[in-house]
């Protein structure tokens, strides 16, 4: 078995010059990750003198819960994403089961989660508000009323 594999890596090493045209650089960029002790690292080094990630791919490599903490407190609080957002009705269509999906004038589509009467018109403005547990609500600013939606578009 030992002298199988030998010949197996020995074949391979010889072969590699006539596969490939000889490139300094990269056999350069080989031999330097021979000194990298950690395995995780090395590997990294090694794929990245062969050409198989890119800069910055492994940035991620070996975080441990304490380094992501301490990265997100350099990066700052967290932006959080709009309670609200409000809109005109340019288009409603009915589905099955008399729930409708509305299409606003800043080209999101919305469809009922719910089978609930909510009266709505062309024109009409309605806001679509964060609820608890992700859910979001539109809210018929004429009407007062309102029902879970889901963004389709």
């Amino acid at each position: 078995m030992k002298v199988t594999v030998c010949w197996v890596v020995t074949t391979a090493l010889t072969c590699v010059p006539v596969l490939a045209p000889a490139d300094d650089s990269v056999i350069d960029r080989v031999r330097a990750c021979v000194t990298e002790t950690e395995d995780a690292k090395r590997l990294a080094c090694y794929d990245f003198a062969i050409g198989r990630s890119k800069p910055g791919q492994n940035e991620d490599l070996g975080v441990t819960g304490e380094l992501l903490r301490q990265r997100q407190r350099q990066a700052g609080p967290p932006t959080s994403p709009p309670q609200e957002m409000s809109g005109k009705i340019v288009a409603i269509s009915k589905r099955p089961y008399g729930k409708f999906v509305v299409t606003l004038d800043n080209g999101q589509v919305w469809a009922q989660s719910e089978v609930l009467d909510f009266s709505l018109e062309l024109g009409d403005v309605v806001t679509i508000r964060r609820g608890v547990l992700g859910a979001l609500w539109m809210v018929n600013g004429n009407h007062h009323a309102q029902t879970r939606v889901e963004r389709i578009k």
